[in-house]
């Protein structure tokens, strides 16, 4: 609640006088990053976007090289602020490259190494708990690698890490990261957006490619494939129906609706 409640702040802090120098310094590393190690990822993820501030400016940078830039949120209030910010920044064709969808589980709504590159800013941060499997979850759906710019405890002050303690935020991340199927590299900011939150960019490479399913939604957990009738879409082996509000997919078990006679609103 709290966080929806915020909604519209990030975007007014991230375009203050405040931020302004500091955003060239902080981000155009992590586009150079892209363009050395990843310049041939098509599609893109921002996973746990907000606002949708940064994936505004990264996609700026890039958006010649990409066919599909997707970003997902929880918040379904701050994907609807976001998305009126993108449209007012974007001409039509670029603002049709965005795929924006809401969901609360760990689940993507993808296949297997369906989305090539997946991008995370301070996203993993609030998830101490479920970062395993929130890790796992993106390990799968990345055909190329991630770059995840995010907290990183074990370099922090000894004030940092007595607050991301209190607060329950990601430790142990260069463990948890460790995986066989990837080189991992970590890059400490030289430029930081908030000088209490240290973060490094942790960037992970597959080693070895395998052929992508399309980046098309399934449903989550199942993998099934569903279709777009009308404000929604629809897996016919689940019977499960998925809401799409301003044309943002929701995709979250609070909203549990069947439908088993699709014929009769067709």
């Amino acid at each position: 609640m709290s966080y929806d409640v915020q909604s519209g702040t990030y975007i007014k802090y991230f375009n203050s006088q405040k931020l302004k120098k500091k955003i060239p310094k902080f981000y155009n590393p992590i586009v150079k990053i892209y363009l050395n190690e990843f310049k041939n990822c098509k599609t893109i993820l921002d996973f746990g976007c907000g606002e949708l501030t940064s994936s505004l400016y990264f996609f700026k940078k890039i958006k010649e090289r990409i066919t599909l830039f997707f970003a997902n949120d929880i918040s379904l209030n701050r994907l609807v602020v976001g998305q009126k910010y993108i449209q007012k920044n974007l001409n039509e064709q670029d603002f049709k490259k965005f795929k924006i969808f809401c969901n609360s589980e760990i689940n993507l709504p993808f296949k297997n190494n369906s989305i090539d590159l997946i991008l995370t800013m301070h996203s993993l941060e609030p998830n101490n708990k479920s970062a395993k499997d929130i890790i796992k979850e993106l390990f799968r759906v990345s055909k190329k690698g991630l770059i995840l710019i995010e907290p990183h405890y074990e370099i922090s002050s000894l004030e940092q890490k007595k607050r991301m303690r209190k607060f329950g935020y990601i430790r142990g991340l260069p463990k948890l990261l460790n995986n066989k199927n990837y080189n991992l590299k970590i890059i400490k900011n030289k430029e930081q957006l908030n000088n209490i939150n240290i973060s490094s960019i942790f960037i992970l490479k597959k080693k070895k490619i395998k052929s992508n399913s399309l980046s098309n939604y399934v449903e989550p957990k199942t993998l099934n494939k569903i279709t777009k009738y009308h404000n929604f879409f629809y897996s016919k082996k689940s019977l499960r129906l998925f809401p799409v509000l301003n044309k943002i997919p929701i995709f979250t078990n609070d909203s549990q609706f069947f439908l088993p006679s699709l014929k009769k609103i067709k």
